[in-house]
């Protein structure tokens, strides 16, 4: 049964990367698959419960692969991970481009939007509850976790499509990441990591950017 599921998902994957979520259908995963609908119905339950096992499936192997990298020097603010992610998006283009139009479609099934919302805050390594802990943000009320967690999500997918579009190279993308992150939390730190952080933010937003490849081609 498991192993069923598995080779479900890698098919159901390929067709992600190239459908996209909109193009995403039962039917055609049944072909590609050689798997009876009802049976894919059984298994999952409906065409969103798929996409959205399927999402979490990849992200749950990107991540492994992320945690199998060297480890840079540690920060308290812990980027790593968010360059592991940027470089996860950079080497799977169209299947990054399909998640971030999901994410921003006004039509998008909200099982699917969770996942994609689920994935985002884990790219991150869920680093606002351990900020918490370790003290380097302030006690944030559950309203204001949620506005700082809107804000990065949002900000990482917008990130995303302007990439995929071509209006930002690839390194400019990986330092949005970043700086978009830092931006969205700064002002629940506490001031002696906010010091840090605008340093950081110094370094980052000096940094000379490439032109984006729509510009090349003009």
């Amino acid at each position: 049964m498991l192993a069923r599921r598995h080779r479900i998902l890698l098919e159901a994957q390929r067709l992600l990367d190239e459908a996209g979520v909109e193009g995403f259908t039962i039917r055609e995963l049944s072909r590609r698959g050689k798997v009876a609908q009802r049976t894919l119905y059984n298994v999952f339950g409906s065409k969103e419960e798929i996409v959205a096992s399927t999402i979490e499936e990849r992200h749950k192997s990107l991540m492994e692969n992320a945690r199998r990298l060297p480890t840079a020097p540690r920060s308290p603010l812990e980027l790593r991970q968010l360059d592991a992610t940027a470089e996860a998006v950079v080497n799977l283009r169209s299947y990054a481009t399909a998640l971030a139009a999901a994410f921003f479609s006004p039509t998008a099934n909200d099982k699917i939007y969770q996942s994609l919302r689920r994935i985002s805050v884990e790219s991150s390594g869920n680093w606002l509850d351990r900020a918490q802990d370790a003290k380097i943000v302030r006690q944030l009320s559950p309203e204001e976790k949620e506005r700082i967690l809107s804000l990065t999500v949002n900000a990482g997918y917008a990130t995303t499509l302007d990439w995929a579009a071509g209006r930002i190279s690839d390194q400019e993308m990986k330092r949005r990441f970043k700086a978009n992150f830092l931006l969205c939390i700064s002002y629940a730190l506490r001031p002696g990591h906010r010091k840090d952080v605008e340093k950081i933010l110094d370094a980052l937003l000096a940094e000379p950017a490439e032109p984006p490849p729509n510009a090349k081609e003009r």
